[in-house]
């Protein structure tokens, strides 16, 4: 049993994962616009959801670090996701836009460990091939996705928003008992083996990481942080949170809301064939090459959203690619991992994520301004594919800046 204890870790990994990010996160888009057409609500006056999530998620981060270390993960990973199943359960009792608050800040404290847990246990359980078994476990999320918009989008028409939204809350509680149920933070605490077999630990930061670049000014380590930040910042959930916009912007162009349940199943597809190439892609080239390649793809389905958007077969392919966002997060843990040594690993990932998302707190309620004023998406998908080349550039600049965050498995 302890010698297949890693698959079934792997396992638990895919159930957090996917409960999270599949359900909760991947859904909200196709049932918020059913719960606007349903009530006759605005765009604006539900981004309070999306707003608070975020901002929770954000606040949570600060924490989740310190409560993966101290508490034991499968008590960490339940209370997470029922946050997260809480956040669906509860819209039934909802009459008023204001009560979509209680939700969104649920559903941030749940989604604050979407990346981070997952990561860290992959990273103590899998000596080889990393990126490749972190793409598996993410690209679940991708699949749940794609199979059930369309589900969610029938079910909203046919039986109403208030039991399509009790179907994925129990869903959600139900990969969450499985998940905290297989769990382990390392193999030594459960007397197994991690995948690759035990290897000295391999510290990515030199001699250099803490001596002065120039005198007075910043370390080596600390310029590591601030490049982070700002990939992160120019990266992190730009597409995905266009994705919960879809239904909308079908919408918005004269098609029913079935079309944006498509759109959303063709994000989906993109989110795992992204997820499933990345990983591999990242164990050949290496996460900075690979981040680039994704960056100018996910970059590419913004423009083609704003300059085509009303051509169907366009649309269509342009959502496959938006899909390729939600490795974003995928790319940023590889990324760190390449960055940092273990012991500084989960803290300087978790505080750079929760910076990010800081950043994005305010979007859903820009974003819902700006099409409300212009009744168009095409100012903020171009504004999304700028920031998105930026992330490019960033990385271009890393060598410049002395900082290789070289990887064995990174070619030279």
């Amino acid at each position: 049993m302890r010698k297949n204890r890693v698959w079934l870790v792997f396992l638990g990994c895919m159930f957090f994962y996917g409960a999270l990010m599949g359900v909760q996160y991947n859904c909200s888009g196709v049932l918020i616009s059913g719960i606007m057409s349903a009530e006759g609500y605005s765009s604006s006056s539900l981004s309070g959801f999306f707003t608070l999530r975020n901002t929770f998620q954000a606040v949570a981060m600060l924490f989740t670090a310190q409560f993966l270390r101290r508490y034991d993960i499968r008590l960490v990973s339940f209370a997470a996701g029922a946050a997260s199943a809480a956040s669906l359960l509860l819209m039934v009792l909802y009459h008023s836009p204001r009560m979509w608050l209680l939700s969104g800040f649920l559903a941030g404290m749940g989604n604050s460990l979407s990346m981070l847990l997952p990561t860290s246990v992959i990273n103590a359980w899998f000596t080889k091939r990393k990126g490749t078994f972190l793409g598996f476990v993410t690209m679940l999320s991708g699949v749940l996705g794609m199979l059930l918009n369309p589900v969610v989008s029938h079910y909203i028409r046919v039986h109403g928003w208030r039991s399509a939204a009790v179907l994925l809350g129990c869903l959600s509680l139900g990969l969450h008992l499985l998940a905290s149920l297989l769990l382990a933070k390392r193999p030594e605490d459960v007397g197994a083996e991690p995948y690759g077999g035990f290897d000295p630990e391999i510290k990515l930061s030199d001699v250099r990481t803490n001596t002065r670049l120039l005198d007075g000014g910043i370390t080596l380590h600390e310029l590591k942080v601030y490049l982070f930040i700002l990939l992160s910042v120019s990266m992190t959930s730009k597409g995905i949170q266009m994705a919960s916009y879809i239904p909308q912007y079908s919408t918005s162009l004269g098609y029913p809301l079935e079309v944006g349940g498509r759109l959303t199943s063709a994000i989906m597809i993109g989110n795992f064939s992204a997820k499933f190439l990345f990983g591999i892609i990242c164990d050949w080239l290496g996460a900075w090459r690979s981040t680039q390649v994704f960056l100018a793809i996910i970059g590419l389905s913004f423009f083609l959203l704003s300059a085509f958007g009303g051509v169907i077969p366009v649309m269509y392919l342009a959502c496959v690619l938006l899909g390729f966002s939600y490795m974003s997060g995928l790319a940023l843990s590889m990324v760190a991992v390449e960055l940092f040594d273990r012991e500084h690993f989960e803290t300087q990932f978790s505080r750079n994520s929760m910076f990010s998302t800081l950043v994005t707190i305010p979007l859903p309620y820009l974003i819902s301004k700006v099409f409300d004023m212009t009744g168009s998406f095409r100012l903020i998908f171009l504004t999304f594919a700028f920031l998105l080349w930026l992330g490019i550039l960033l990385i271009s600049l890393r060598h410049r800046l002395g900082i290789s965050g070289k990887s064995p498995s990174e070619p030279g």
